[in-house]
């Protein structure tokens, strides 16, 4: 073959893993023109993300919605032809709620508000101003985000603000999980500008000034999250595989020789491209060479906090609270037994039939993983106990549906960078290999989507070098 015929020739490329992660890079993969194949061992695409609709209701069985950070996100979702029907959400989201003392508080998001807030004791507040006149944690410094919050902020804003919000984004433990992997945004902020306050607000000050401030929004889909998977998916037509298993995955001169098969199909090719986008507990169970087994193997050690969805509905006459807000978030210390209640019906439309709402309700985490795999009689009863003393709920639902997930959210605990080197060290030593995941670069939609069009495109140019 010349070297004008090599040029010519389509590139291939496999993707392991068909959930949000895989299939952006896969879309994007084809979008700069590679052939693709996807791989999914479940039925149908989307990984934790499903949409379950019954008598006007609608649950999810994983994330509710997607926090879009930037244009380019905003931007892929219109060239997958979603831009109408993305839904935003309704402003009342913008509010958010913890507990203390038992009851539901609104989190304070001014300075007025801050002052008169219950969520926090008098020298907790006195603690939280003297936050710019704490010195700035060493750069080579890991610290949990228990240490840095307490040191900077206050226990009592550990206990009442970021616990609740750890809970809530990774179901997670503060004194284990690192501020620099976990809650980058804050410990940027420090070591940029030596304080989280005054570091937000200079912050904002060069992104307008710079014209590219992009006010992040929250949105879901008409029809609910699935909508969003069931797209991409759409996109690749039989270019995914589903219920299909792979046999075997080789390195094979400068590229991968990948075995798969189903009930209908088998195939042996070669592929100039590698993605691997599932869960990294789950690497132990594909069948790959030696080698890169054994690369490998360290990434299956990642902790994963497992979690339930259980998402219910009630007559609206039946709750006490206004559910005017985006959720409530429980912190350790009211010893409640969920991590919190999303008040999807609120949030979104179409959640709930009219005189109705839904709650989806968030149980296990690292808090109390046990709690995640109960039964749903068990589950109904935990739950239950934790609404009628938060929102006032006596009645019993009239809808209900649930979800246990063992590896949720990845934990990006303290010590988290010596994953990431080998991520970087495996890609380094490998031909055209790209591993991604919420374990890498942030557990939220948005994150997964983003990362998986930088693994395309960053495999895509090492190609045409």
């Amino acid at each position: 073959m010349t070297i004008k015929q090599e040029q010519m020739k389509t590139k291939k490329a496999i993707v392991i893993g068909a959930g949000v992660s895989g299939l952006s890079a896969a879309l994007e993969l084809k979008r700069k023109g590679f052939d693709v194949t996807v791989i999914e061992k479940a039925p149908r695409a989307g990984g934790v993300i499903g949409t379950f609709s019954d008598r006007g209701f609608k649950a999810e069985s994983g994330s509710n919605s997607v926090m879009l950070q930037s244009q380019k996100s905003l931007d892929f979702l219109g060239e997958l032809g979603l831009k109408e029907k993305i839904e935003l959400s309704n402003p009342v989201a913008k509010r958010r709620f913890f507990v203390r003392y038992g009851k539901v508080r609104a989190v304070p998001m001014s300075p007025v508000s801050l002052i008169f807030t219950r969520l926090f004791t008098f020298w907790g507040k006195i603690r939280l101003f003297f936050e710019p006149f704490v010195s700035k944690t060493p750069a080579d410094e890991d610290p949990s985000v228990a240490q840095f919050t307490i040191r900077r902020m206050g226990k009592d804003l550990l206990d009442y603000a970021m616990n609740p919000f750890m809970a809530g984004v990774y179901g997670g433990n503060p004194e284990k999980l690192s501020i620099k992997h976990a809650f980058p945004p804050f410990w940027n902020l420090e070591q940029k500008y030596g304080s989280i306050i005054k570091g937000a607000m200079k912050a904002r000050k060069e992104k307008m000034a710079a014209g590219n401030f992009f006010k992040p929004m929250m949105i879901s889909f008409k029809g609910g999250m699935q909508t969003l998977t069931d797209s991409m998916a759409s996109l690749l037509g039989d270019s995914l595989k589903t219920s299909t298993k792979i046999l075997s995955v080789d390195v094979n001169n400068g590229g991968w020789e990948v075995s798969w098969g189903n009930d209908t199909e088998d195939s042996c090719e070669y592929y100039d491209a590698l993605v691997i986008a599932i869960p990294s507990p789950n690497f132990k169970d594909l069948p790959l060479s030696g080698s890169l087994a054994c690369s490998l193997a360290p990434l299956e050690n990642i902790q994963y906090a497992p979690v339930a969805t259980y998402t219910m509905g009630f007559k609206k006459s039946d709750v006490k609270h206004k559910l005017d807000g985006f959720g409530v978030l429980t912190p350790e210390k009211e010893n409640l037994n969920i991590l919190g209640s999303l008040f999807i019906s609120s949030v979104f439309s179409e959640r709930a039939p009219d005189g109705y709402i839904a709650l989806t309700n968030y149980i296990g985490g690292m808090r109390r993983p046990n709690d995640a795999y109960l039964p749903q009689e068990k589950m109904r009863e935990l739950v239950m106990g934790a609404l009628k003393k938060l929102l006032g709920i006596e009645a019993e639902p009239v809808f209900e549906k649930m979800w246990s997930w063992k590896h949720a959210i990845a934990q990006y605990n303290v010590g988290y960078q010596d994953y990431l080197d080998i991520i970087d060290k495996v890609e380094n030593e490998y031909p055209n290999i790209a591993l991604i995941g919420a374990y890498r670069g942030g557990v939220g939609v948005s994150s997964c989507l983003e990362s998986g069009v930088a693994a395309a495109d960053k495999i895509a140019s090492k190609l045409s070098e």
